[in-house]
């Protein structure tokens, strides 16, 4: 059962204010030993994880948010701070849908629910004008993509390409994910497809390095041999900001 104790949530704010003033040390011994006698206090947990983003450990942050919103998965604290600490780290599906998540739990009246609702809105109108299809096509787009990404970096090069391609049709105006596919192409020895769709990729955003650098390796394969395990650039669609603007 969670508890909730106004002293603890008091003790909790003041060590947040020690924290602001450059105490870290002193106020994370502080909640450490509040979370031993309280452990099903979710103040404690986003204490912690404020700690972390107030220091730039937002990964760190992420699992002390996430430990809050297990006990108590109505806060909107917890929840806004997970969405701007995924924003900090450029996870960008993840963290729309914790603001999604903010918008609805809160009231309307409430200053980081309306917040969470300008971030939403503005993030739907970038990928709109960016990528020309909706934020719930981007979402499955990025589903995807992650689930590719991770059969990828397992050496499953086939079912990754499977999601790559399944996740660009949803979205065809990621590079990254017409680059990745490439590398996978290229462990499978199909040098030309491989160049086709880091050409594509390129084609999609001239700026994206991984791709550049990457047809330099595949250029000097030779075709129906697998690419040799060497030095790539892979990136994850969570990294791909869509908040840039454009040149």
């Amino acid at each position: 059962m969670m508890e909730i104790n106004p002293e603890v949530q008091q003790a909790v704010n003041a060590v947040l204010e020690t924290a602001q003033r450059g105490g870290f040390e002193g106020a994370m011994e502080t909640l450490t030993d509040l979370l031993r006698d309280h452990p099903l206090n979710h103040d404690i947990p986003f204490g912690i994880g404020a700690i972390h983003a107030m220091k730039g450990q937002h990964e760190k942050a992420l699992m002390w948010f996430d430990r809050a919103i297990e006990i108590f998965p109505y806060s909107i604290e917890s929840n806004y701070n997970k969405a701007v600490s995924h924003q900090k780290l450029l996870d960008l599906p993840n963290c729309i849908r914790s603001y999604q998540k903010v918008v609805s739990i809160g009231p309307a009246s409430d200053p980081e629910v309306a917040k969470a609702r300008s971030m939403v809105e503005d993030m739907a109108s970038n990928i709109r004008r960016t990528q020309g299809i909706s934020m719930e096509s981007y979402l499955r787009a990025g589903d995807r993509f992650g689930e590719a990404f991770d059969l990828m970096e397992r050496g499953n090069w086939s079912g990754a390409i499977k999601g790559f391609r399944a996740s660009a049709a949803l979205n065809a105006k990621n590079a990254p994910c017409h680059g990745n596919m490439g590398l996978c192409l290229a462990y499978l020895g199909r040098k030309a497809e491989a160049l086709a769709e880091l050409d594509r990729a390129i084609t999609i955003d001239a700026r994206y390095q991984p791709a550049h650098s990457n047809r330099k390796i595949v250029e000097k394969m030779t075709e129906g041999h697998p690419m040799e395990n060497t030095t790539y650039e892979s990136i994850n669609f969570a990294k791909e900001s869509f908040m840039k603007k454009d040149s």
